[in-house]
């Protein structure tokens, strides 16, 4: 293990980074809304508040699409409050400026559309085992989630948990789920905070533990216990729509490599996350390990988290963009551009950036991103778990329209698309296997304008719920222009 340690950083050294864009990878940000550090700036308490609200999210969104993102985590539960309409749980004070209030529409529905809008797809993300601080608890009352369940809920140093080894606590977290997969066109479910709490000490189970565990060691009966709501949030969620993506962000180190400092804070010690378990059985379609780590927490970590995977699913690396901040860790941009280069070299099938405000705040990462990393658009990667074999339907009557001011490029809709995918060389020939020619992704209408003549030939694919890409079809060679 330490010589395969020692051949990993003498390989991460020798990195380059800049290099050909793959034309599969999940490129997500996380869009944090939990005291309003990425949006909202303020409450919506009237209408003029609302719109502004609205307006703020669609240029965030503008900004993230056009450093060539793809998908966007949005943050629509924190630790008890919502961000959406629901039957379960209340609206949040940070969107509404009074909890349990409606802030005049609903922003996961109109995040959604937004996100869409621009090609992005867009994943539900819950702070899961949290509940909230004693202080939160007492501002939303009755509504409060220990005021509702306080046999599922324990206090533990001033905030309140739910109590993953509470035998309701896997179906009122799956309820969640399956309240916004049913309401909302969502495309995943992402899980954060499924873990125990061990960074704060120990966790007061002990009564739990006596009364439902059946002779396993408190390490392996906490394991389940996260596994279990896991397995069953996503158990609703497939059987909702089986296209909607589950997923997890787990501790950024799965076990502790031999020769790396020894830490109890990875998945396998006190977080008791059995991640290797949740792929094996198809519980996460793919997973962000939160990697904030530099050097060797990080490089080891990342080829160990792909080897993981295997064929099980996939790993998306989670990068602390936050570290760039003096106070975090002062980082530089080439410590990123290292990781990321490093995501690509091991085979993981992505990045994700914690936070969305840190791509704003450091206009070198912004420029790393759309200049090298994200210059070319991506697609994100087919279900690792749909069938490859059904063909998706690809498009039909592809024309290209040569004018003066402007080339159109259109088609007709194909069955079961949900987006297309446009690709375009300045020769006679385009292929769709280089992810250079892949010029947009965002396209959900059925029809692209072009500056004239910037290209020969053209291709259109259709891609379908699964992330599954149609056959192309071709416009080659082009079609005449008109000089009118």
């Amino acid at each position: 293990m330490r010589k395969f340690f020692l051949i990993l950083i003498l390989s991460w050294l020798t990195l380059l980074p800049i290099g050909a864009s793959p034309k599969f990878e999940m490129r997500a940000v996380w869009l944090t809304t939990n005291w309003g550090l990425d949006w909202p700036s303020q409450p919506a308490r009237t209408y003029t508040d609302m719109l502004q609200q609205q307006a703020e999210l669609c240029n965030l969104l503008d900004e993230v699409a056009s450093l060539g993102f793809n998908t966007i985590f949005f943050q629509a539960r924190i630790k008890g409050e919502v961000f959406y309409n629901s039957n379960i749980e209340p609206w949040s004070h940070i969107v509404s400026g009074e909890s349990g209030r409606s802030p005049g529409y609903d922003p996961l529905a109109f995040v959604i559309e937004e996100c869409h809008k621009r090609g992005l797809e867009c994943h539900a993300w819950f702070i899961t085992i949290p509940a909230g601080s004693t202080k939160q608890a007492k501002r939303q009352g009755l509504n409060s989630l220990p005021a509702r369940h306080p046999e599922m809920c324990i206090k533990f140093k001033n905030e309140w948990f739910i109590d993953p080894g509470h035998p309701h606590a896997a179906d009122y977290i799956a309820s969640i789920a399956e309240e916004v997969a049913h309401r909302y066109d969502i495309d995943g479910i992402h899980l954060d905070y499924i873990r125990y709490p061990g960074e704060y000490g120990n966790f007061p189970d002990n009564n739990t533990y006596n009364l439902y565990s059946e002779g396993e060691s408190l390490q392996q009966w906490r394991q389940d216990n996260i596994s279990h709501i896991v397995r069953t949030v996503c158990d609703v969620v497939k059987n909702i729509d089986d296209a909607i993506m589950v997923s997890t962000a787990p501790l950024g180190r799965y076990e502790i490599i031999d020769g790396l400092p020894p830490s109890d804070w990875v998945c396998t010690g006190s977080a008791a996350q059995d991640v290797a378990l949740w792929l094996e059985y198809a519980d996460n379609d793919f997973i962000v390990p939160m990697m904030y780590y530099p050097d060797v927490n990080y490089f080891p970590y990342l080829a160990q988290w792909v080897e993981l995977t295997n064929s099980n699913g996939y790993v998306v690396a989670g990068l602390g963009a936050y570290r760039m901040e003096k106070r975090e860790g002062n980082w530089s941009i080439e410590d990123l551009s290292h990781q990321i280069a490093a995501s690509r070299h091991y085979g993981a099938t992505g990045q994700a950036f914690f936070r969305l405000q840190h791509l704003r705040q450091f206009p070198d990462l912004a420029h790393l991103l759309a200049g090298n990393y994200y210059r070319n658009p991506a697609l994100i990667p087919p279900m690792p778990h749909a069938d490859l074999s059904i063909e998706t339907t690809p498009v039909e009557n592809i024309q290209l329209h040569r004018g003066a001011t402007g080339d159109t490029l259109d088609w007709q809709p194909a069955e079961g698309a949900i987006r297309y995918a446009v690709y375009a060389s300045v020769t006679d020939s385009v292929d769709i296997t280089d992810a250079s020619q892949l010029i947009y992704t965002w396209a959900t209408d059925t029809m692209v304008v072009f500056p004239p003549h910037q290209y020969a030939s053209f291709a259109v694919t259709a891609i379908d719920r699964y992330r599954r890409e149609s056959n192309p079809a071709k416009v080659n060679p082009p079609a005449k222009r008109n000089p009118f």
